[in-house]
């Protein structure tokens, strides 16, 4: 049954009857029928049983019509029976000037609502993202969109290890600092720009080089590691404090105008790792863009597609690159994905 906004208003106010808006958490922060009960058309399978009662009449709102009849076909899937809709939404209640509020809506709903409305991620996804703790080795140029991604999509905690300073020559690929930052550690400068962008989840700046001594307390109890470091025996390091640990790693390196992405997700037992897919040879140390160049846009591809497995690790949504050994030249767009398999030689095993 439909009936119209000032039909509504008025069996509302005189049977205790209840108006449903199922706009987004965005449209609603503008916005509400005074009285309304708030409830995203993508979250109604999951909370309607919850938040809703079968025995209350509602009358369904969205902005303009499509979006209520949706949510009447939901809400009759789950048995409830009183149901109508207001022809022409929200938007024929505003241009009526009828009573509104602005409702109190968390900042999380607002911040994350394109991961909410993400079909196969949603809220619970989001959720796990909130609970994480990324270690992010390296604040260069891996690093530094890494953190940024991360960031904004709403990782809880985010620890970055390194012990450099800005200088001028990062600045072409090291998006995360600026000219002002010059001369400061990276940590701080990286701190300063994520909290601006986020200042809900925590940032940990730690001033200090990985190494032997400090890998393990650094790696421990974190949910996922990004290596974002610029040298073998570092990330061989790594690889293997994380393989002790259990706990999953996502690997990327970059050369000129290429790059190269990998996960070595160590919860899974028998997992290849970085000595099977480059064994290791004593004393070598491939060349690096501190001595052969680098495209500036490449770290910081290869960062984003660094960030983008982290959170898939975290959330258990998609394919992670999980034995794939991912390579990108931007020179002629071309990819290639290469397969490798644990080693019968590895020392991890």
């Amino acid at each position: 049954m439909n009936v119209s906004v000032s039909q509504a208003l008025k069996l509302c106010k005189d049977n205790n009857h209840i108006i449903l808006d199922v706009r987004t958490a965005p449209e609603c922060a503008q916005g509400i029928a005074k009285g309304a009960v708030c409830l995203e058309l993508t979250d109604i399978e999951e909370q309607a049983t919850t938040k809703l009662s079968k025995l209350n009449s509602y009358y369904v709102m969205c902005q303009a019509g499509p979006r209520s009849v949706m949510a009447i076909e939901k809400l009759t899937q789950l048995g409830f029976e009183k149901l109508f809709q207001i022809e022409l939404g929200y938007q024929a209640w505003k241009h009526e000037k009828l009573p509104i509020e602005i409702p109190e809506i968390d900042n999380n709903d607002l911040r994350y609502q394109r991961h909410h409305q993400l079909k196969g991620f949603g809220k619970q996804a989001q959720n796990k993202l909130l609970g994480a703790h990324v270690l992010l080795i390296g604040a260069g140029g891996l690093g530094s969109s890494s953190a940024l991604y991360l960031a904004a999509a709403g990782v809880g905690q985010i620890s970055i290890v390194d012990d450099d300073i800005v200088q001028l020559s990062n600045l072409q690929r090291q998006i995360i600092h600026n000219t002002k930052s010059i001369g400061n550690l990276k940590v701080d400068s990286a701190k300063k720009h994520i909290s601006a962008l986020n200042p809900e989840i925590q940032i940990n700046a730690i001033d200090s080089k990985l190494d032997h001594n400090n890998a393990t307390n650094l790696i421990k109890g974190v949910d996922v590691v990004i290596d974002g470091s610029d040298n073998l025996s570092t990330r061989y390091l790594v690889n293997d404090v994380c393989h002790s640990l259990s706990i999953p790693l996502v690997y990327a390196a970059v050369y000129q105008y290429e790059a190269q992405l990998s996960v070595f997700d160590f919860k899974i037992s028998n997992t290849p790792c970085l000595r099977c897919l480059f064994p290791q040879t004593d004393g070598f140390e491939p060349a690096n863009c501190s001595t052969e160049g680098v495209l500036g846009v490449v770290p910081g591809l290869a960062g984003i597609m660094q960030a983008s497995e982290a959170i898939k690790l975290i959330t258990d949504v998609g394919e992670v690159l999980t034995g794939k050994l991912f390579i990108m030249d931007l020179m002629d767009n071309s990819t290639r994905i290469i397969k490798y398999s644990k080693s019968e030689n590895c020392q991890n095993h």
